[in-house]
């Protein structure tokens, strides 16, 4: 952990005061440096998942001359986030507001919606007449799928039935036409993504909430095919440097993989850490951050642990944050 920290924030100082004229003062978000780590998974489908839009086919995107699956960042994040949330309400040090709901009223702190969840996260308050912007201190890229689209979705063909279970409509004495088909991501399928900062934006404990809120996280996608828990989450590595580096963005990642096995967890990742540790000055290996990961979770769910206490600590520094840049 001591080699992460020249890319990491210090969570004792998150602001800074620049002068406005030689009288007055304000206080911002510290300024950013020069430092970058990204955290590189696999997203392997253990059950049928569905990531779409508007249409009924699941999301994709032709690259290299060819179309793969494209989940959008907010298809993982969104159930990530609110993981988040609920952390903190288990701690008893946040996640005060539903999520996409947070509103102020007159006279509150902005710290009693923003929290350490908001720091790593993101979101938006309205304020009185204004709306209060945090830009997230980590950045989800697109899932893509490993394998082309054709060898990863699967359809089922569907009908609205009655309530007695036929086509049969009582009212028009007709047969109901109600059909349709749903797409759906097949078991097995994996995805790359990649979870970056830039700049020393991200605290310590940001970073073991964030391995948190993605190591407690699973049920991912929409309607029928959230059954329970449909992704299990593999880490590839976490990669550290000055700069982000185009070998991160997934797309440039499937372009390596180009000729390699897609359908195998492990090789997949040794491909992966093979490409992306020749670009980085800092490389922590998969093994390594998935186990501390898993101590992290017992941590959580030990009460009094150092990891409790550790949250319990940052909980002001981060509500001074917000109160101060805010004011």
């Amino acid at each position: 952990m001591k080699a992460l920290a020249p890319y990491l924030a210090n969570i004792s100082a998150l602001t800074t005061k620049s002068p406005i004229d030689d009288k007055k003062t304000y206080i911002h978000p510290k300024l950013k440096n020069l430092g970058s780590i990204s955290l590189v998974l696999i997203r392997e489908a253990v059950a049928p998942v569905v990531f779409r839009n508007a249409e009924q086919e699941i999301t994709d995107i032709e690259w290299l001359d060819d179309l793969y699956v494209r989940a959008v960042p907010n298809k993982f994040k969104y159930i990530e986030r609110n993981r988040g949330l609920q952390i903190l309400r288990a701690l008893g040090i946040g996640g005060r507001l539903p999520q996409n709901k947070t509103v102020l009223y007159k006279g509150q702190n902005p710290s009693a919606a923003f929290d350490l969840n908001t720091l790593v996260f993101g979101d938006s308050a309205n304020y009185d007449n204004r709306v209060l912007p945090v830009r997230a201190a980590v950045n989800y890229s697109d899932a893509l799928s490993l394998l082309p689209k054709d060898k990863c979705v699967d359809e089922t063909f569907h009908n609205r039935a009655m309530e007695d279970g036929t086509l049969f409509d009582a009212e028009s004495k007709k047969n109901s036409d109600n059909l349709f088909t749903r797409h759906f991501i097949k078991p097995g399928t994996l995805m790359v993504q990649v979870l970056s900062t830039r700049g020393q934006v991200l605290p310590e404990i940001g970073l073991k909430h964030l391995l948190l809120s993605v190591g407690m996280a699973g049920s991912y996608g929409g309607q029928t095919s959230v059954t329970g828990i449909n992704i299990r989450t593999h880490v590839v590595g976490l990669y550290g440097g000055k700069f982000e580096q185009a070998i991160t963005s997934p797309y440039e990642l499937l372009r390596g993989l180009q000729g390699r096995d897609g359908n195998d967890v492990l090789a997949a990742k040794a491909s992966l850490h093979e490409l992306l540790q020749a670009a980085h000055e800092l490389v922590i290996q998969g093994d390594e951050v998935a186990a501390w990961q898993t101590d992290l979770i017992a941590a959580f769910n030990q009460s009094g642990s150092a990891l409790e206490q550790e949250y319990r600590q940052a909980q002001p520094h981060v509500a001074e944050l917000f109160d101060q840049w805010f004011q």
